[in-house]
């Protein structure tokens, strides 16, 4: 192999490293090295030694006019060579028709500028698996270094996301994710923790210290979903546990172990079903209350309403005791530039945010409740912050909390704009009659939008204006921009590859398969760059661009 050769060798094995570590930490960088392996594939074979003699035969005019028509020749050479090679590639080429479908999906849309902006975003599902199904493959080795840098780099997205947390400067937990939206970081946070499970246990490669450090990242990424409260990221990594568990057990030669594994693969579901069924009565269950003993006075003598009849519960607590309307008013003002009676930034109703904040903190609802706050805390619910675990005390606990709240003011209202588990209910139900009107060939590429809107409208639905998404599902969303049809090859083209070159028998691979298909039951995951670049660049990766047979132990066998 020519210096040359080894150069561009090293170039693309670099370039890959740099989008995986790109991945977690930076948009731009995401979009400079895509751009890199176009070059690279595009030049690929481009020698400085022809380049140098051009200019040594020539001089500078003659010479830089060679250039360009050599870059030119081997640009179309490459393209000729690459395109060949990716049409002996069925199964790549199957992939990429993923990206087509939104191509054919441009023909009946009437929105043509959202299609474009949809087709660039959407452009690593055709760029990356042609690049990298056709470049040399990638030996174990490199591979392994590869996934390595990117879970550091995973880490070091997280250790960000946990700085801006201890600064408090954030009202939703999910601002703590400054890099790439949260659900795209508990994607990437899931599969560097499996990852580090695979580097600890299947690869000799490590050393003690080393595998020690694996187990460390391992625990702290988990540790970090619970508090992102990223549901969706925690049952990925419940699943992919138990299913580990599971594999592990028929493989095992020994009874023991299978009967340990399989003991541990029960009882973690078990237990975590058992925790979080805790957790929901914990917040739903106020302690009994002798109405007899309630005080009707408050210490400066105003009367204290107490709505038995309103059952209302905020962090295990009545919601409707102990109030007094005239003291939080009068306090209030003096404490807030915002009046009693107002909204907060987010357009909730201050005096209820307000009340629903003291009930969360076990204060009364009266002048001392009111002062037993923090400045912060009244900053928190002039900013729309309606219970302090929700800043205090994020995690597991307190996404049970807003998903139970959310639903009991859906009840009461009919409004769904105060959960997001009520708000996807919603987009369900608008994507359900949109398909029933488009079913064959949907409402085309860029209408996606659109179609939403005029099916809210449609539907009277109550969901505000700033909440009115798509289908906050993938398979969904398909469905209603291409119809049965796009759906169908869509669903052809996430799986035909896999299982014709075997890649649910890949540890790496099956683990990442899992994590972006159960994704895409909760949302849009190829609808962001961050979402379709990690989608596109390890399905590619992992599948077409390893060598076969090169010492690879991650199988599941």
């Amino acid at each position: 192999m020519n210096s040359d050769t080894n150069i561009h060798s090293s170039s693309y094995n670099i370039t890959l490293v740099l989008l995986a570590i790109s991945i977690p930490l930076s948009k731009f960088t995401m979009s400079i090295t895509e751009f890199m392996l176009l070059g690279l594939w595009l030049w690929s074979g481009f020698s400085f030694r022809i380049s140098y003699r051009f200019f040594n035969l020539g001089g500078i005019f003659k010479g830089t006019l060679h250039l360009f028509k050599y870059i030119v020749s081997l640009a179309y050479n490459n393209l000729i060579d690459k395109f060949t090679l990716l049409f002996r590639n069925k199964p790549a080429l199957i992939f990429c028709l993923l990206y087509v479908i939104h191509i054919l999906g441009l023909l009946y849309t009437s929105d043509i500028d959202y299609a474009l902006k949809d087709l660039r975003v959407k452009l690593p599902l055709i760029l990356l698996p042609v690049v990298i199904a056709t470049m040399h493959k990638l030996s174990y080795k490199v591979l392994r270094n590869l996934l390595l840098l990117y879970s550091l780099a995973v880490l070091v997205s997280t250790l960000i996301s946990t700085g801006v947390y201890l600064t408090g400067s954030y009202i939703d937990i999910r601002e703590i994710s400054i890099l790439i939206s949260p659900i795209r970081l508990g994607l990437n946070v899931s599969f560097a923790a499996f990852i580090m499970l695979y580097f600890t246990i299947h690869d000799s490669n490590f050393k003690l210290y080393q595998k020690g450090i694996f187990i460390l990242m391992g625990l702290w990424f988990v540790t970090f979903l619970f508090l992102l409260e990223s549901v969706t990221s925690i049952v990925i990594i419940v699943v992919l546990s138990v299913l580990y568990l599971i594999i592990r057990v028929y493989n095992t030669m020994f009874l023991w172990q299978k009967l340990v594994l399989f003991g541990i693969a029960i009882i973690v579901p078990l237990v975590f079903f058992i925790q979080v069924r805790s957790m929901i009565i914990d917040a739903t269950t106020a302690p009994e209350i002798n109405y007899s003993e309630l005080d009707v006075f408050t210490p400066y003598g105003n009367q204290y309403l107490h709505d038995t009849a309103d059952l209302l519960i905020e962090n295990g607590k009545y919601v409707s005791y102990y109030i007094c309307y005239e003291e939080l008013k009068t306090e209030w003002n003096r404490r807030s530039n915002i009046d009693y009676h107002g909204k907060t930034s987010t357009g909730q109703r201050i005096n209820t945010t307000l009340i629903r904040y003291l009930t969360s903190k076990d204060l009364r609802k009266d002048k001392d409740g009111i002062m037993s706050l923090t400045d912060a805390d009244i900053s928190y619910i002039e900013q729309g912050t309606a219970n302090h675990n929700y800043i205090n005390n994020p995690g597991l606990r307190t996404r049970i909390l807003k998903m139970i709240k959310g639903y009991e003011v859906f009840v009461r209202t009919g409004n769904p704009s105060g959960s997001s588990l009520m708000q996807r209910i919603e987009y369900f139900h608008a994507s359900f009659n949109i398909i029933r009107q488009n079913l064959i060939f949907g409402v085309g590429t860029g209408d996606l939008e659109s179609a939403f809107n005029n099916e809210f409208n449609r539907m009277y639905s109550a969901l505000e204006e700033r909440y009115r998404y798509h289908a906050h599902n993938q398979f969904l969303g398909i469905f209603v921009a291409l119809g049965i049809l796009g759906f169908i090859i869509f669903i052809i083209g996430l799986f035909y590859p896999a299982i014709k070159l075997g890649g649910f028998k890949d540890y790496f691979f099956t683990i990442f398969f899992i994590i972006i298909f159960i994704s895409m039951f909760s949302d849009d995951t190829i609808e962001t760059q961050a979402g379709v670049t990690l989608f596109a660049f390890f399905y590619s990766l992992l599948l077409f661009g390893r060598k076969k047979g090169d010492n690879f132990p991650a199988n599941l066998h």
